[in-house]
């Protein structure tokens, strides 16, 4: 059942996060100059005349503390974009046109704190839109964000778009980040959009930041006062839809299509789009998710014990009694509070209150996501980020690791799970102990959960499923959790020193695995290419499995 699969997850899940460095970033900024320089002479994008302008990479890193500001004076009206809340004046370079740091909501702070976001209020002020908004507050930065100001006031998007291609009514996909509802930033460096609609011309790109953590997703329940902030246990979450609105009502400014728009994340943001989409707060903005390793399975109960654990750290730590206490605290004081005490728990969305009555998996089963049309998967070696310190352990001692974390783990499962480990230790592809584990962790977290969920919504609407084994270049991790996200964004010219590097991939492989996350999934036809095989899946239910391969 539910309570017992959960039970299996938390346990391992709880295990590996109180010990691991969460490692999803896939560069190393320190190889920004190296990446910059690489030679993409053979890819070229066109626009809808036919013209062809050469393939530069555009995604840079160049970290800054800067922040967009009111415009009074003269602005590049080419670039400016009437919106409900201002005019915004983005740039261009190589073609591709951008606007960054556009607030969507009010911001969260003083009375606003742990509140459900506040929509922006109109305006006919002019704005720039150079720079990223500010990041949410995290324990620590990923070493890829861009911005490196991070606040409360975290409540914004960025947008990009081919001007090249001059098509009506672009598709829009607004990628939702991951890093386990604690951590990222949409101004990483690994999300930035450029490359992406260079190559993928008649799309527009949407990325947006989300309250993090206890800031977005925080139990209150047991505290005097809390019944005034029920929505805090979902508040990220709802911070992603009221982007989504953001979206629905103004990207058609931008020349996209508020009709044709797929929501889609991986890892943490795998699971937001998944638990969006039986959200009537957001599901009413969108009509397509993709989620990336990740699906409804993370959100826990609301009082359940990883819940009351996380708020009494934060009452202990800071002396709070009340509510009133809590909202009291200067954001220094909130912040330390979380870095000391409040994150050394596991963060995730709650369920059991207004936002999500029920689990989310129970919401797919009732139909609530009915509308929407889903494609989910994961990676061959999902587990291996997680093992230890993964990239900086060998494969020996990541096995190593493994067993000692699933050995752990074990005696506290019923005598009924542990019959059902014992016969997938029979039926693993691997028979090698410390890769037996991995992959255990690899299934119960990732695969089995993501086929679950696509099996619930079979019965409503359309549903895809891939497989993704094409290793990055470190062949200890293999194909590991992040893995697809260099051919999602284009980022094939990442230095050698990348976790997830490219440059040994050829150009045709690298579009074609593009194809299969944006172009297939934009018109919901399944398309075969260079290196994919399209093979069905149980049958009807799942009618499509894109298993990425490496050729021979």
């Amino acid at each position: 059942g539910y309570s017992s699969y959960l039970q299996i997850v938390v346990t391992v899940f709880m295990l590996l996060f109180s010990m691991t460095v969460h490692a999803e970033t896939i560069s190393h900024p320190d190889k920004a100059e190296e990446a910059s320089g690489t030679d993409h002479s053979s890819m070229e994008t066109a626009d809808t005349q036919g013209t062809k302008r050469e393939f530069k990479d555009l995604v840079i890193y160049e970290p800054y503390e800067y922040l967009n500001s009111e415009i009074t004076g003269d602005y590049d009206e080419a670039h400016a974009v009437k919106c409900v809340n201002g005019t915004f004046v983005g740039t261009e370079e190589n073609g591709v046109a951008s606007w960054l740091g556009i607030p969507y909501a009010k911001p969260p702070v003083g009375e606003r704190r742990f509140k459900a976001p506040e929509y922006v209020d109109a305006s006919d002020r002019v704005f720039e839109a150079k720079y990223y908004g500010k990041s949410a507050y995290t324990t620590a930065s990923y070493p890829d964000v861009i911005q490196k100001l991070a606040s409360e006031d975290c409540l914004y998007l960025n947008i990009w778009a081919n001007a090249d291609d001059k098509t009506e009514k672009k598709p829009v996909m607004v990628w939702i980040h991951g890093g386990a509802y604690s951590v990222g930033s949409g101004s990483q460096f690994s999300y930035n959009g450029a490359n992406l609609v260079q190559a993928q011309s008649d799309i527009i790109l949407v990325n947006i930041n989300y309250r993090l953590n206890m800031y977005g997703f925080m139990d209150f329940s047991s505290v005097p006062g809390g019944e005034a902030f029920e929505s805090a246990s979902c508040n990220g979450l709802l911070d992603q839809a009221m982007a989504l609105r953001w979206v629905h009502e103004n990207i058609a400014a931008f020349g996209g299509d508020p009709d044709n728009v797929t929501v889609f994340g991986q890892s943490a943001g795998g699971g937001s789009v998944s638990i969006l989409s039986v959200m009537k707060e957001a599901n009413q903005y969108f009509q397509k998710i993709i989620a990336q390793s990740g699906s409804v399975y993370a959100a826990m109960p609301v009082g359940c014990e990883t819940a009351q654990s996380r708020t009494k750290a934060l009452l202990e730590y800071t002396g709070c009694k009340t509510m009133d206490d809590i909202m009291a605290l200067t954001e220094e004081e909130l912040h330390e509070a979380y870095v000391n005490a409040v994150n050394k728990f596991m963060s995730s969305p709650y369920y059991g209150n207004e936002v999500l009555p029920e689990a989310p998996i129970e919401l797919y089963k009732k139909g609530y996501a009915k509308d929407i049309s889903i494609m989910a998967g994961s990676t061959a070696d999902e587990a291996r980020l997680f093992m230890g310190e993964g990239p900086k352990l060998s494969l020996e001692e990541q096995k190593i690791f493994a067993q000692r974390r699933v050995g752990e783990a074990l005696p506290c499962l019923k005598e009924e799970d542990k019959k059902y480990y014992e016969e997938f230790q029979k039926v693993c592809r691997f028979q090698e102990p410390g890769l037996i584990e991995t992959e255990f962790i690899s299934e119960i977290m990732f695969r089995v959960p993501m086929l679950q969920q696509l099996d619930a919504q079979s019965a409503f609407n359309k549903t895809f499923s891939y497989y993704w084994s094409y290793p990055g270049s470190n062949a200890d991790i293999g194909a590991a959790h992040s893995v697809e996200l260099m051919f999602v964004f284009n980022l094939r010219g990442l230095g050698t020193s990348a976790v997830f590097n490219g440059t040994n991939i050829s150009d045709e492989i690298a579009r074609q695995a593009m194809q299969i996350f944006l172009e297939n999934y934009r018109w919901q036809k399944p398309i075969r290419g260079v290196g994919v095989r399209v093979a069905s899946l149980h049958g009807e239910r799942y009618p499509y499995q894109l298993d990425l391969f490496q050729s021979e």
